[in-house]
């Protein structure tokens, strides 16, 4: 019961939470979408499908739209959340000098394309949860409030994310989480 429950109430309070997946891409246009001249990253087919090809035991229980779809609800958010770049813009918007805030930017990016690469993943063989992303975001908030305007505060709370990242894809699935 409690993989139930638990999912319901991570959608309900995460920053990220999971809507129902966006239809997948249907043209050559949308497999290739540009990133926005703001310079936050936007989601390319391209950049996904090595992830998702990668993982037979996610194939296994999703789709690529379905998987695709959930890429795109990391990115574009929902009626409870912002999606990933439009929150991480945010958080950065008080970081001055310009070029500390382009250094934040380009880490987001990164960290945001690894984390949403397996969060989309099915439950079931996911090694990053909406649990994961409740904390990391709650994170970055605090960094946020910390920051006295040159970024070392995000600066660390990324490096510790991402330390926290790279031990959970370190990880065989757990199907309980």
């Amino acid at each position: 019961m409690g993989r139930f429950l638990r999912p319901l109430l991570a959608m309900t309070l995460a920053l990220f939470a999971r809507p129902g997946p966006v239809a997948g891409p249907t043209s050559p246009a949308a497999r290739a979408r540009p990133a926005e001249d703001s310079g936050w990253y936007t989601p390319v087919v391209d950049h996904f499908r090595p992830s998702y090809d990668s993982d037979p035991a996610n194939a296994a229980r999703q789709s690529w739209d379905q998987y695709w779809g959930w890429v795109r609800s990391f990115y574009d958010g929902n009626l409870l959340s912002r999606g990933w770049s439009q929150r991480a813009q945010w958080l950065i918007e008080g970081v001055r000098p310009e070029v500390e805030r382009d250094r934040l930017r380009s880490r987001l990016n990164l960290i945001g394309r690894q984390i949403g690469a397996e969060w989309a993943k099915d439950y079931d063989v996911r090694r990053i949860s909406s649990a994961h992303l409740m904390s990391w975001g709650k994170r970055l908030e605090q960094a946020r409030e910390h920051d006295n305007g040159d970024g070392d505060a995000f600066h660390r709370a990324i490096d510790e994310i991402d330390r926290e990242r790279q031990h959970h894809m370190s990880r065989t699935p757990d199907p309980s989480h």
